[in-house]
C-alpha cells in the first residue's frame, strides 16, 4: 500500500511511529497507575483468615572488627596481629508496622500418636511458612492433617508480599521475615513454637532457629535448602546477578507494563524475587550446623528445584535429623499430605519430642557441634542438567561473564569442569549461529530495526563485508573476531548477509568457541578460589562487588585495552573531546536553554506565536525553521540572481513514476548532476543529500517519500548570516556570521582514508561519524596531497565545523541583503546560508549564492563553535530571540496578529523534528 505524504496525514500520523509508542505506552502506564491508586487491588483475608498488626523488620549489615566471627585461619595466619574486620547483621524494627494475615487450626482432641504410659508436656503450636510463589492456603491442607492427628494449634501466616498479608515492606529477606514471624508469634502469646518451612520458607525457618533458639522448639525442613552451595548456580554472587535479571524483569511487568491491577493479586509477582535478591543464606549451613535440638526433613527424591543432594548434605550437617525421603518432585507433599505420610510422620515426630528424655535423644549437646563442615559433592544426575540449562540460557545474555562464573562454580567444587564448560561452548557456538542465520535469512533491512540496531550499525556490517570481500583468507577473521571485543556481532551478521560457505562456518564457530570458552572457564576456576576465600568476608556487598565487576570489564575493554594500540588511543581523544566540548555534544541537551528562554518570553509577551510577525513577508509560519523550505525562499529572492535553480519535487505513490518525473523536472530546469535533495519540510540537514547520479536520486526518492526540492549545487565555502531590521527602520544589521566549515583531510600516498582521518587533528574529534559517512572509500589509499572532503555539506549531522567569523560583518554584506529584504516586503529578520567563493567576497556581498532561507526561529549556531565560551553564544542567541518578540510587540500594537495558531506552530515543529 503506498504511503501517505506528510500532506495528507494528521498530526498524530505525523508524529515518528516511536514517539506514537511512547505516547500510547505513557499514557497507558499513568492510566494504570491512576487506575491501581483509585481502585487498589489487593486480596482480601478469607473467611478463615484473621489479621494482625505486626512488627517489621529490615536487616542492616555493620562492619565489626572481631576474630571471633568465623574469620578463616588463613588470615588469623598471615597476619596474627591484624584484627581482620567482617560484616555481621543486625534487625533493625521498622517505625511503622505491617499486615499480616493468618489462619489457625485448633483441636483439643488428644494426639493419636501419644503413649499413654509416658508422661508428655503439651506439643507447642506449630508454625507453617510457606514458600515462595505461594501463599499459606497452600499449606491448608496439611495443617488439617496434623490437627486431625492430635496437634492442638497450628498457625499459618501468609508471608509479607504474598496472600493477604501486607505487600510493601522495606525488606523481603528471609532474614527480616523471621524477625516479623517472632513478631506475629509475640502478637498471638506464643513462646515457643515447632517451626516447619517449605521450599524457601525453610531459609526463613532456619533464620528463625538462629535468631531466638530458646523460641524455636523443633525445625522441619521440607523440600527445603540446606546450604547456599544448592541454590541455584550455588554462589551467592552469581546468584545475585542473575536476580537482579529477574528482578528487572518483574520490575518491568509490574510497574511499565500497563496491567490495570490484573497483577497485583498474583503470588508470582515483584516481591517474590526480592525475597531471593534481598537474601543471603551464606550461612545457613553453619546456622543448621550449630542447631543441636530435633530436626525433621522430608524431601521428595526426584526434585529438580531443590536436589534430594541438598536434603542428604542437611542430614550431615544435622546428624540427630529424622527423615522421610519419597519418590516425587518439589510439591509432592502439598498434594495428598494424607496419603503420602507427611502429616503422620511429622505428627509422630512432634509426638516423640514431647516427652522430655526422647527430646533429649533426639538433640545433640553443644560439645558435638563441629564448625567442621561435610566436603560438597559436585553436581550429578538431574541437578548437573539444571546447571547446565541455567549456563547455557546465560551466555546468551553475557557471554564472557557467564564463562568467569561458571569458572567460580568449578572452583567451589559444585559442578565439574567438563559439564561446565560444555554448557558454555554449546550456548556461545548457538548464539554465533544465530547471529550468522539472522544475517543469511533476514539480510540488511532487519539491521534497521530495533533490538539489532541498537548493538551494530550498518556501517559496521559494511566494513566487515568489504574485508571479507578484500582479504582472500577472510575466513580466518572469523576466528579472530572472537578475542576483539565488540567485532563478534558485527562480524558474524556480515558473514551471514555475504552467505559465505556454511560449512566451513560451522566448524569456525565452533573452533574459536572453543579457543575461546575452555582456557577462560580455567582462569576464572584457578583465580576463583582465592576471590571467592576473600567472599566470605564481604559477601554482604555483593550487589557493588557485581556492578563494579562489570563496570571494570567494560573499562578494560573499551578503554584500557584500547589504549595499547595507536588507533584506540586516538578514539581516546575522540570521546575525551566530545564530552569536555560542548560543540560535540548532542542537540537537545544545547537546546534546553533555548527552548526555557522561548517559554519566558512566550509568557512574557502572552504569546506563543508573536515571534512569526517578525518576518510575515516570508509566510504566515513567518520562515519558522521546521515550515515550509520553499516558500520563504522564493518570496525573499524574487527577481534576484543571488540565489540558485531551485524546484518543487511532489510526492507521488509511484516510486518509478515519481524518478522520472524528477529526472524532466531536472532537465527542463538545467539542473544537471550533482544535484542537492532537500525534503521540501525539515530542519537540522535532515535527509539534505548531494545526488551525484540518477541512480543515486532513485534511492534517495525511496527513503523521502515526501515533497521535496531540488537544488543547483554550488561550490564555494559556505556561511550561515543573521541578519535584522527594526520596523521603520532603513538599515539593517548583521548580528553574526558563522562558517561552515567542510572538514577535509591530505593525503600522503601511503595511508588509507581512515587512517588518515583518525591521525588528523580536527577530523578526529568526529571520527567515528567521518568512518561512518565514507565508509565505502575507508580503504581507499588517497595520493600524495589529494584533498578529500570528509563534510560535504554544511550540516552539523554531517560533520561540519561551525567557526564564528564576526569580522565578516563590516563590509556591505547588509546592504545587499537590505536590497533583498525591502523587495520581498515585511521581512524584519532572516537567516540565510550562502555560499561564496571566499571571506572578501561575502563581507562585501559580492558573488553570494543564497541555498536556504530562514525566518523567525532561527538562531544563530554559535553555540556549535568550541571556541566560543556557551555564556556568550547563548547571549547572542537570546538576544535575537528578544529582537523577533520585541518586532512582534511592536507589530502587535499597530493591530497585527498572527496569522499561524500555537497548535499548528508545534505541529509543524513536531513533524519537522520527527524526520
Amino acid at each position: 500500500m503506498p504511503k501517505k505524504t506528510i500532506a495528507e496525514k494528521n498530526f498524530w500520523q505525523r508524529l515518528p511511529m516511536r514517539w506514537r509508542v511512547i505516547f500510547i505506552l505513557v499514557a497507558l502506564i499513568l492510566a494504570s497507575h491512576g487506575f491501581r491508586c483509585i481502585v487498589p487491588v489487593q486480596p482480601e483475608p478469607s473467611p478463615i483468615q484473621r489479621v494482625a498488626l505486626v512488627k517489621s523488620f529490615d536487616v542492616d549489615t555493620v562492619f565489626e572488627e572481631s576474630l571471633s566471627h568465623n574469620v578463616s585461619s588463613k588470615n588469623i595466619k598471615r597476619s596474627k596481629a591484624r584484627v581482620s574486620g567482617v560484616y555481621v547483621s543486625n534487625l533493625v524494627e521498622e517505625p511503622d508496622p505491617v499486615k499480616i494475615a493468618y489462619a489457625e487450626f485448633t483441636s483439643d482432641k488428644p494426639s493419636e500418636t501419644s503413649s499413654a504410659e509416658v508422661p508428655t508436656d503439651p506439643i507447642p503450636p506449630v508454625l507453617l511458612i510457606h514458600g515462595l510463589g505461594r501463599d499459606g492456603s497452600s499449606l491448608y491442607p496439611l495443617a488439617r492433617e496434623l490437627v486431625a492427628h492430635g496437634v492442638q494449634r497450628v498457625i499459618v501466616p501468609d508471608l509479607p508480599g504474598a496472600g493477604a498479608s501486607c505487600r510493601d515492606v522495606e525488606d523481603y529477606s528471609v532474614e527480616a521475615t523471621a524477625g516479623t514471624l517472632f513478631s506475629l508469634l509475640d502478637v498471638l502469646k506464643v513462646r515457643n513454637a515447632n517451626v516447619l518451612g517449605f521450599g524457601s520458607g525453610g531459609g526463613v525457618a532456619i533464620f528463625m532457629s538462629h535468631q531466638q533458639p530458646e523460641r524455636v522448639h523443633s525445625l522441619a525442613l521440607v523440600s527445603s535448602l540446606g546450604a547456599q552451595e544448592f541454590e541455584l548456580l550455588g554462589n551467592h554472587i552469581v546468584n545475585k546477578i542473575v536476580y537482579t535479571f529477574c528482578l528487572g524483569f518483574f520490575k518491568i511487568v509490574e510497574d511499565v507494563v500497563p496491567h490495570f491491577g490484573l497483577l497485583d493479586s498474583r503470588n508470582v509477582n515483584k516481591a517474590c524475587t526480592r525475597v531471593l535478591w534481598d537474601s543471603d543464606i551464606s550461612d545457613i549451613k553453619k546456622y543448621i550446623r550449630e542447631w543441636n535440638k530435633p530436626i525433621f526433613l522430608a524431601h521428595g527424591e526426584n526434585d529438580w528445584l531443590s536436589s534430594i543432594e541438598s536434603a542428604e548434605y542437611t542430614k550431615e550437617l544435622a546428624p540427630q535429623a529424622e527423615t522421610l525421603f519419597i519418590p516425587g518432585g518439589h510439591s509432592v507433599f502439598l498434594k495428598d499430605p494424607e496419603k503420602l505420610k507427611l502429616s503422620f510422620d511429622y505428627a509422630l515426630f512432634l509426638t516423640r519430642i514431647s516427652v522430655p528424655s526422647k527430646y533429649q535423644e533426639m538433640s545433640r549437646t553443644a560439645d558435638e557441634v563441629e564448625l567442621v563442615y561435610p566436603p560438597v559433592v559436585p553436581a550429578n544426575g538431574a541437578r548437573v542438567v539444571v546447571l547446565m540449562v541455567i549456563i547455557f540460557a546465560c551466555t546468551f545474555v553475557a557471554e564472557d561473564p557467564t564463562c568467569l562464573a561458571t569458572g567460580l562454580l568449578v572452583a567451589q567444587g559444585l559442578v565439574d569442569f567438563f559439564p561446565a564448560t560444555l554448557a558454555c561452548l554449546l550456548g556461545i557456538f548457538i548464539g554465533d549461529l544465530s547471529l550468522y542465520m539472522i544475517g543469511r535469512c533476514l539480510g540488511r533491512p532487519i539491521l534497521r530495526k530495533p533490538p539489532l540496531k541498537w548493538f551494530v550499525s550498518e556501517q559496521q556490517i559494511d566494513e566487515m563485508s568489504e574485508r571479507f570481500s578484500k582479504n582472500p583468507r577472510g575466513l580466518a577473521i572469523i576466528v579472530s573476531s572472537r578475542f576483539i571485543p565488540g567485532s563478534r556481532v558485527p562480524t558474524f551478521i556480515a558473514a551471514g548477509i555475504m552467505k559465505l560457505n556454511w560449512h566451513k562456518l560451522f566448524i569456525l564457530f565452533f573452533v574459536a568457541a572453543a579457543l575461546w570458552t575452555p582456557p577462560l572457564i580455567l582462569i576464572a576456576e584457578k583465580v576463583g578460589a582465592g576471590v571467592i576465600e576473600q567472599f566470605k568476608e564481604w559477601h554482604h556487598a555483593a550487589a557493588w562487588i557485581v556492578i563494579g565487576a562489570i563496570v571494570a570489564l567494560y573499562l578494560a575493554t573499551h578503554y584500557i585495552f584500547p589504549a595499547f594500540t595507536w588507533r584506540g588511543r586516538r578514539r581516546h581523544v575522540m570521546t575525551r573531546r566530545q564530552i569536555t566540548r560542548h560543540e560535540f555534544w548532542p542537540h537537545f541537551i544545547l537546546c534546553i536553554p533555548v527552548a526555557a528562554q522561548y517559554l519566558w518570553l512566550s509568557l512574557r509577551y502572552r504569546s506563543f506565536t508573536l515571534f512569526t510577525l517578525a518576518s510575515t513577508g516570508l509566510g504566515k509560519l513567518g520562515g519558522f525553521p521546521g515550515g515550509s523550505k520553499l516558500e520563504p525562499y522564493r518570496n525573499f529572492l524574487r527577481n534576484s540572481d543571488v540565489g540558485v535553480r531551485t524546484v518543487f519535487v511532489p510526492a507521488e505513490k509511484d516510486l518509478g513514476i515519481r524518478w522520472e518525473n524528477t529526472l524532466k523536472i531536472l532537465k527542463q530546469e538545467k539542473i544537471s548532476f550533482p544535484c542537492v535533495l532537500k525534503p521540501e519540510i525539515g530542519d537540522g540537514g535532515i535527509g539534505v543529500c548531494i545526488v551525484r547520479s540518477a541512480e543515486h536520486l532513485k534511492s534517495w526518492l525511496e527513503a523521502n517519500h515526501d515533497d521535496a526540492i531540488a537544488q543547483e549545487y554550488v561550490e564555494g565555502n559556505e556561511y550561515e548570516v543573521v541578519w535584522s531590521r527594526l520596523p521603520g527602520a532603513k538599515e539593517g544589521r548583521i548580528q553574526s556570521v558563522i562558517q561552515k566549515d567542510f572538514v577535509s583531510v591530505k593525503g600522503d600516498g601511503e595511508r588509507k582514508l581512515e587512517e588518515l582521518i583518525w591521525a588528523d587533528d580536527v577530523a578526529v574529534s568526529n571520527g567515528k561519524l567521518f568512518s561512518k559517512l565514507n565508509f565505502h572509500y575507508n580503504l581507499k589509499v588517497l595520493g600524495a596531497g589529494e584533498i578529500f572532503r570528509l563534510a560535504p555539506i554544511g550540516t552539523r549531522i554531517k560533520g561540519a565545523r561551525y567557526i564564528s567569523r564576526p569580522e565578516l560583518r563590516a563590509g556591505t554584506l547588509s546592504k545587499a541583503i537590505d536590497e533583498l529584504a525591502d523587495a520581498c516586503g515585511n521581512v524584519h529578520y532572516v537567516c540565510l546560508d550562502v555560499r561564496v567563493a571566499g571571506d572578501e567576497e561575502l563581507s562585501n556581498g559580492r558573488g553570494m549564492r543564497i541555498t536556504s532561507v530562514k525566518g523567525t526561529g532561527a538562531t544563530s549556531s554559535a553555540i556549535f563553535d568550541g571556541y566560543v565560551r556557551m555564556g556568550r553564544a547563548y547571549a547572542r542567541i537570546y538576544k535575537q530571540l528578544q529582537f523577533c518578540f520585541a518586532v512582534g510587540a511592536k507589530l502587535r500594537k499597530r493591530g497585527i496578529r498572527p496569522e499561524v495558531s500555537t497548535f499548528r506552530l508545534f505541529e509543524t515543529w513536531g513533524t519537522a523534528r520527527g524526520r
